[in-house]
Parts: structure tokens; sequence; C-alpha cells
């Protein structure tokens, strides 16, 4: 089996000055799946409401998003709830999630 090569980079790639490490883990990865909304037309709702907000927010085409099952969360809403984390010593440090019920 041959070994294809990665694919270069756009010329018009620019380098962007980053902060600190800007990867994210799960703690508890089995069933969950990474997506990247479409530009499909379709309209797709984050599980979640923000804080003092009572309304559900769109995942916005070309937002990488988190899937359990049916359910979607934005990276922030994942986040907050405890289901992804930047530590990335989670696993010595006894990460915890938070047990909010899906509905």
């Amino acid at each position: 089996m041959s070994r294809r090569e990665p694919p270069l980079p756009p010329a018009s790639l620019k380098l962007h000055e980053v902060e600190g490490d800007q990867r994210r883990y799960v703690p508890h990865p089995d069933r969950w799946e990474a997506h990247i909304k479409a530009n499909d037309g379709s309209r797709e709702y984050c599980y979640f409401k923000n804080p003092d907000e009572d309304w559900f927010h769109l995942l916005l085409p070309g937002e990488i998003y988190l899937q359990y099952g049916e359910t979607k969360f934005c990276l922030n809403c994942a986040i907050r709830y405890g289901h992804v984390t930047d530590d990335r010593l989670y696993w010595q440090h006894g990460v915890r999630r938070k047990h909010d019920p899906l509905i």
C-alpha cells in the first residue's frame, strides 16, 4: 500500500500568532464525533442555550461542532458543560463530567 503525501497548504495561507496551546480534548471520547457544519442551507442548532438566552443558537457553516448520537454541541457549550477541556493532562487530573440531563 503506497503512502499518500499530505496536501500542500494554499499559497494564500497566512500564519497567525497563537498564544498558548489551542488544542481541545474530549476526556470521555467514546461515541463522540467531531464535524464541520456544511454550507448546505440546512439549519442545525446547538443542543444547549447560551447563558441568559432563552433560544437555541445556530451552528454556522464552517463551524466545528461535536455530536453525541443525534445531539449536537457547539464547542463553547461543549467546553462550558465539561465535555471538552484544554487540559492536556486531563487523564491525570481526573476531569469529571457535568451531568446535565439530555432532553
